[in-house]
């Protein structure tokens, strides 16, 4: 991870608690990241497919569907879309289809965010879709409304997923944001 002031490469935090302290030692920056705990990709993959392990859509908002509100098409073209949808599997949606329908993470309500968030996340990781961190980080009264049936496990992970976007990815993040 570079330093957001000098680009210079941080070295290993230093951990008090679980609080990560991350020193520039070339211009003395300085973040913290509160509940650090340091997982591998892989690691992190598994604590995210266990915690959204059996979520499924259900009656909620779907991938296609989503997009087919956001091109503002008629009420009968979302059904068609809707009928396509994988409602069951959400490790089956394929990274093109999340990518090219990237905006559909403003049109899902509550159950449809749980159910697609996790392809979403995954996909980010393997560098495979755009990241879904603008979704996870302007929270104002609507998208938090679309957060709210996490459970504190998926919570838990979401936030080690933006630890890790912070800390290992090359995500430029604003860490004091976070």
């Amino acid at each position: 991870m570079r330093c957001s002031v000098c680009n210079f490469e941080y070295s290993k935090p230093e951990m008090v608690d679980e609080v990560a302290f991350f020193i520039c030692s070339e211009c003395g920056d300085s973040f913290e990241v509160k509940n650090y705990h340091f997982q591998t990709t892989e690691e992190l993959i598994k604590a995210i497919e266990k915690a959204f392990s059996g979520v499924v859509l259900g009656n909620d908002i779907g991938l296609l569907e989503a997009q087919a509100i956001d091109d503002y098409e008629t009420e009968e073209i979302q059904k068609e879309q809707r009928e396509k949808d994988e409602k069951v599997n959400w490790g089956l949606l394929a990274y093109d289809t999340l990518q090219s329908c990237h905006s559909s993470l403003s049109f899902f309500d509550a159950d449809g965010m749980r159910f697609h968030l996790p392809a979403y996340i995954i996909g980010s990781i393997k560098g495979k879709v755009d990241d879904p961190i603008f979704h996870l980080m302007h929270l104002y009264d609507y998208a938090e409304s679309k957060l709210k049936t996490l459970t504190n496990d998926q919570i838990q992970v979401v936030i080690e997923y933006l630890n890790w976007c912070l800390t290992e990815a090359n995500i430029n993040l604003n860490a004091k944001k976070l």
